[in-house]
């Protein structure tokens, strides 16, 4: 894990400070019932690279699917330090230098959570996400996933869904969209755009967020996210405005902009937010259509 003198000076020109790269393994895919189980982070400035890395007992059973997919096990992690135990050590190290994951909204809905429940104060640290960031300078790649990324784009990844190597990955991708934006764009305009397509919050936002209960009509989605499952849900917003639309649920999480559900919408492929409070009922689909909709999301 390393990078050229030409990826450094790309990355330093941007961010004179720094960038960290984070990435997590979870039980789970909802911070608000869900636990850490790995965190990491690779560090970029101009003194050089440093890492952190630890697994984390999260004081209950990993599921068995999550581990098919991570390869971490109850007995690795019996030993780990808590949660508790880790959060203000990985807050020095982070400091106020600006954070960049892969789908960062995720990764940072289970930290700001952690911090908020721990009573730790936030830093003002900048947040930036290497998905938003490739769906705009990558168009042409097929989806933005990690993994499809990383082979498109001839980055290193040995150890897919361990947080290190993701970390590593998602710096790389985030590096190869500062790169495009340097050979497309007059030097007063970069910054703007970096802004503009890969910049969420700042992590101080969360500061005075409170958790909410959920709406009467949603209490049922804590069950269906820990499922994957897919529904439909009525949204006041966007291109389909009051209309049912198909999801693949990832994750609930604690936002900036309040609750969010986020998840994978099958009629663009695309992962997005949902706030709570404009989802306004929702429906389960049969076996057929959800085969459907999985099949053409396949060849978009």
């Amino acid at each position: 894990m390393d990078l050229t003198n030409a990826e450094l000076e790309t990355l330093l020109e941007f961010f004179p400070e720094g960038l960290i790269a984070i990435d997590l393994e979870t039980t789970g895919l909802s911070p608000l019932v869900d636990r850490i189980i790995e965190i990491a982070a690779f560090k970029v400035t101009k003194e050089g690279i440093s890492l952190y890395e630890t697994l984390i007992n999260p004081e209950i059973l990993i599921p068995p699917h999550t581990t098919a997919i991570h390869n971490i096990t109850d007995d690795m992690v019996q030993t780990s330090p808590k949660l508790i135990e880790v959060l203000q050590e990985f807050k020095e190290f982070l400091g106020e230098t600006p954070i960049v994951a892969h789908n960062a909204k995720f990764d940072l809905g289970f930290i700001v959570m952690g911090l908020l429940r721990a009573k730790i104060k936030l830093s003002s640290a900048l947040i930036y996400c290497s998905c938003k960031m490739a769906r705009i300078t990558h168009k042409e790649v097929i989806n933005h996933k990690l993994a499809t990324l990383v082979k498109e784009l001839n980055i290193p990844l040995l150890n897919h869904h361990r947080a290190l190597d993701d970390a590593f990955a998602s710096l790389m991708v985030f590096i190869k969209g500062l790169e495009r934006l340097k050979v497309e764009n007059q030097p007063e305009k970069q910054k703007a755009d970096l802004k503009s397509h890969g910049f969420l919050f700042s992590l101080e936002q969360f500061d005075e967020l409170k958790t909410q209960e959920l709406p009467l009509h949603l209490e049922e989605l804590n069950k269906l996210v820990k499922e994957a499952a897919v529904i439909e849900i009525q949204y006041t917003g966007g291109t389909h405005k009051n209309k049912f639309r198909p999801i693949k649920l990832t994750s609930l999480l604690n936002t900036p902009d309040g609750n969010i559900l986020y998840a994978r919408c099958l009629l663009s492929d695309m992962y997005k937010s949902f706030k709570l409070n404009k989802i306004t009922a929702l429906r389960h689909p049969s076996a057929e259509e959800i085969q459907q909709w999985l099949i053409k999301t396949q060849k978009l």
